[in-house]
């Protein structure tokens, strides 16, 4: 008789696997359904046959069914469910519609949500999203966001369609979508009823946290998404999300920047393993290696994922810099005024920071430092940024202003040294090196 304490050895992520063998799912489906490779889902189901004392598939489903454990999907991590539903008359043949399918198409790549239509009445949605067309003729699609299926609006917006490139508005809209979901997400209070499941409230919070580039939204992510991630039962999503919360401690100092580098390392080998091809793994190593020095392998894996995603924005804006800092500043320029073109005005904050060290580095001086400017009124403790206005101060001679920028950075960094922000610059080229830290000359004596 199989026994209950059996299936009590098994990891949350052997649990889910087990409950799609049940389901009828082949190991290619499991694959696609959980993101992650061929080889781990063999290497899983060798260890669930371990456990229960079985030698195939067949016997590992009949095993866990007759177990008087409830073992059901619920106890493994909930997936994020969407539900498309178009209203009122919806002309197949217009642009609206073929605008709504590749909205459809594009969330897709975000490889998060399952989509479902109105036939799946048996599931319940995390999110109800519902679009319309205009009735008065006009080429305008409705979009409108509920939890799950209640009358409360969380977003809502209309695009108008006057543009003959429906893959770039598409592209724009789903951007959009997914940002404006995310953050309502952020301000929701969790409950065990919930059906948006708790990883997703967990990632967005902090998501939403992290836009504020301080070190307490640092320790709220540790503290947050440290307990989701210590087992095989992780969203890659919600790891990526801590990963990028490690990276911006390095960045900004926010305590040893070896080991921020260090942690993200072990997160990166961790996503790795269990998701190689994860465009959120591949994201976590792009991070890990610029930390590192190591820009064309960074390169290499951001544009890996740009191409299973176009809608990533921080992959676009990483991209970026480091061709900026790696002298690539016609390929630079073209990414950035792209992501501006693409992007939607509300996410654009970080292709704004990248574009101000470009106008430094092009000798633009004072639209770089009036750029700087308008982002520290929404980031004050953002230290590169302050950096960059220091360095267009000494350039411009504004010495008294460069000493207030220098003052309010060592209040927000009082142990910043000189090494440090040679640290940030590793694998940039000399010469741009030496006219960067030129440039900051004399805040660092006392």
């Amino acid at each position: 008789m199989f026994e209950n304490k059996k299936m009590q050895e098994l990891t949350p992520r052997q649990r889910e696997i087990l409950n799609l063998l049940r389901k009828g799912l082949t190991n290619n489906e499991i694959c696609k359904t959980l993101n992650i490779s061929a080889n781990t889902v063999k290497v899983h189901l060798a260890n669930i046959y371990k456990i229960l004392e079985v030698t195939n598939r067949t016997e590992a489903a009949s095993a866990s069914l007759s177990s008087k454990e409830n073992f059901d999907i619920d106890n493994s991590p909930k997936d994020l469910v969407l539900l498309f539903q178009t209203k009122g008359t919806f002309p197949e043949h217009s642009n609206a519609y073929s605008l709504y399918l590749s909205i459809v198409e594009a969330i897709h790549q975000y490889h998060l949500f399952r989509i479902i239509d109105t036939s799946e009445t048996n599931t319940e949605p995390g999110f109800l999203i519902e679009v319309s067309a205009s009735e008065s003729g006009e080429e305008i699609l409705y979009i409108s966001v509920r939890i799950g299926t209640s009358h409360e609006i969380l977003w809502t917006t209309s695009i108008k369609i006057n543009s003959d490139d429906l893959q770039m508005l598409a592209q724009k809209s789903t951007i959009l979508l997914f940002r404006s979901i995310a953050l309502a997400s952020a301000k929701l209070k969790y409950t065990e009823n919930s059906p948006i499941p708790y990883w997703w409230y967990a990632a967005t919070y902090c998501y939403a946290k992290l836009e504020n580039r301080s070190q307490e939204s640092f320790e709220i992510c540790k503290k947050t998404l440290g307990p989701l991630v210590k087992d095989d039962s992780y969203n890659d999503f919600v790891l990526y999300v801590l990963a990028t919360a490690y990276y911006y401690a390095f960045l900004e100092n926010w305590g040893n920047q070896a080991e921020s580098s260090q942690t993200l390392g072990e997160i990166a080998r961790k996503a790795m393993y269990n998701a190689p091809y994860s465009i959120y793994s591949q994201l976590i190593m792009a991070l890990y290696n610029i930390t590192i020095g190591n820009k064309a392998e960074a390169i290499a894996y951001l544009k890996q994922v740009i191409e299973a995603n176009p809608q990533t924005i921080m992959a676009r804006i990483l991209l970026s810099q480091i061709y900026l800092l790696t002298g690539q500043e016609k390929f630079a320029t073209e990414l950035i005024d792209d992501c501006i073109k693409h992007v939607p005005e509300s996410a654009l904050q970080h292709a704004y920071q990248a574009k101000t060290f470009l106008l430094l580095l092009q000798g633009k001086i004072e639209e770089c430092k009036n750029l700087a400017n308008q982002i520290l009124l929404f980031t004050p403790k953002a230290m590169a940024i302050r950096l960059i206005i220091i360095a267009c101060c000494n350039i411009l001679g504004q010495t008294e202003e460069r000493k207030e920028h220098a003052k309010k950075l060592f209040e927000y960094y009082p142990n910043l040294t000189k090494n440090d922000v040679e640290q940030l610059l590793k694998g940039v080229t000399e010469q741009k090196k030496n006219y960067f830290m030129a440039s900051l000359e004399n805040i660092f004596h006392k």
